[in-house]
């Protein structure tokens, strides 16, 4: 398509300048024939093009056309040099065929109906506007139409239109064969590794051009460490700091999900439009689409729970232990990532980003205030509300930080009298609140990478049964 000199140049829109106009175009028609295509379709694709671009758009068309396809085009005012490109035209006037046949023939025919063409003047130009009704006056109307009546049946009567019912007759009768061949032979799509490889290497392209979007991935997190930490400081072994402990476990399930869904509402409608338009064109699955952008958000994701991590971890004084801190970065990791996936899977259901920003929101505060067991304990909830755990991610990545942390940890007492020291050890608390999380630790971690698939396999169905009407 004549598109190498811009192949790693932006291709723009109308706020975001990019490539040209008749650039735009050509890249349009390449991503058609990505999928090749028997027959090309196009509607007006010189409109708003200068003549220069339209001569050489015109031109790669008539180039794919004597490669095999059939090019089939609208326009409207086209050049002279452009007229001479076409095999065939076909002129239509009120839904009649006015003239159909090839290009080199046409002056040649109108002339005969005592129509000639200028001398200097566009013959489809010239042909348009005779075959034109003219709607400024009644008078002017009846003539016209009376005139277009006339052509249509000179038309329908012409040895041009024998030749070409005689052509449609003699290609139906044929032997059906080759149109079965055909009809069985479909050209064979790029594997699924070759798509996610193409997609994902596309999103990083967009990604690293956009600073702003690239670094809120990174940071956006860590921006919750300062007010974390200034406001827990470093955590005592009193009494006290059992409910610091709770706080901070508190923040730890909640915050990595809400930024998963701020990144996601913020980052992935674009992608979600461009895919709406890629997926009706057939260019790839909606599978393909959804595992390159979980893939390629992982490494993200991934860098941006290890700053928070690795700050809060070690600055509020957790469990001091390098194996305690890799199961609370897991646990981190996980969440932010499904805040995020199970977004994207509500913005498959709403259109409206706001609209599943609110529903995320609403759906992650729900499962920590009834599953995690930190602002109310378990046993003293209704009986609903505590089969519903089950079903929320929040119950177990709860679980395995209050186990992470508490299981091994000795509280200090006070030293006053009459006063009872109520949980002297962690696994005191854990009895009492959390019983066998400790036993349960590698249950919750399934458990976790279940709901990771779980929530990825949501997000494409969402896109399969609601998305594309949506966009409709």
């Amino acid at each position: 398509m004549g598109l190498k000199h811009v192949a790693d140049s932006r291709v723009g829109g109308s706020v975001v300048r990019g490539i040209s106009g008749g650039e735009r175009r050509r890249v349009t028609i390449a991503i058609q024939l990505l999928q090749d295509p028997k027959i090309l379709l196009l509607d007006e694709p010189t409109t708003g093009l200068d003549s220069c671009t339209t001569r050489h758009l015109v031109s790669s068309l008539s180039d794919i056309a004597h490669n095999g396809k059939i090019v089939i085009l609208t326009i409207h005012q086209p050049r002279s040099d452009v007229f001479k490109m076409f095999d065939k035209i076909g002129l239509l006037s009120m839904g009649e065929m006015v003239y159909f046949g090839k290009s080199g023939q046409m002056v040649e025919y109108f002339q005969d109906l005592g129509y000639p063409c200028p001398t200097y003047a566009s013959p489809l130009d010239h042909y348009v506007d005779l075959a034109s009704i003219d709607r400024r006056n009644h008078e002017r109307e009846i003539e016209t139409m009376s005139k277009v009546q006339k052509l249509v049946q000179a038309f329908s009567n012409s040895s041009i239109n024998d030749e070409n019912i005689h052509n449609i007759e003699e290609e139906t009768m044929r032997h059906s064969t080759r149109r079965t061949m055909l009809f069985f032979f479909k050209p064979q799509p790029p594997s699924l590794m070759r798509v996610l490889y193409c997609l994902i290497g596309r999103m990083l392209v967009n990604l690293k051009r956009d600073r702003t979007i690239y670094m809120s991935r990174l940071i956006m997190l860590s921006l919750f460490v300062p007010f974390v930490c200034a406001f827990l400081g470093h955590i005592k072994t009193d009494q006290k700091s059992i409910q610091d402990r709770i706080g901070l476990m508190y923040q730890s399930v909640g915050v990595p999900t809400y930024v998963g869904i701020l990144i996601a509402v913020g980052v992935f409608p674009p992608l979600r439009d461009l895919y709406f338009r890629e997926c009706r064109d057939g260019l790839y699955s909606t599978t393909s689409f959804l595992l390159s952008y979980a893939i390629h958000v992982i490494p993200f994701q991934a860098i941006s729970a290890m700053i928070f991590s690795i700050i809060v971890y070690w600055v509020t004084g957790l469990h001091p232990s390098w194996s305690r801190f890799a199961i609370y970065y897991a646990t981190i990791f996980v969440l932010h990532f499904i805040g995020e996936i199970m977004t994207v899977g509500v913005m498959g259901v709403f259109f409206n980003p706001q609209i599943a920003n609110s529903t995320s929101a609403l759906i992650l505060s729900a499962s920590v205030l009834i599953a995690t067991g930190f602002l109310r304990s378990f046993p003293s909830m209704l009986d609903i509300f505590q089969w519903g755990s089950w079903l929320s991610v929040m119950k177990y990545s709860a679980e395995i930080l209050v186990a992470n942390e508490f299981s091994g940890l000795n509280f200090t007492c006070p030293p006053v009298q009459n006063i009872p020291c109520q949980y002297p050890t962690g696994e005191k608390y854990l009895a009492d609140y959390y019983p066998d999380a400790v036993e349960h630790m590698r249950r919750n971690f399934w458990a976790l990478g279940g709901f990771m698939v779980s929530f990825l396999f949501f997000t494409i169905v969402a896109f399969k049964i609601r998305g594309i009407p949506n966009m409709h």
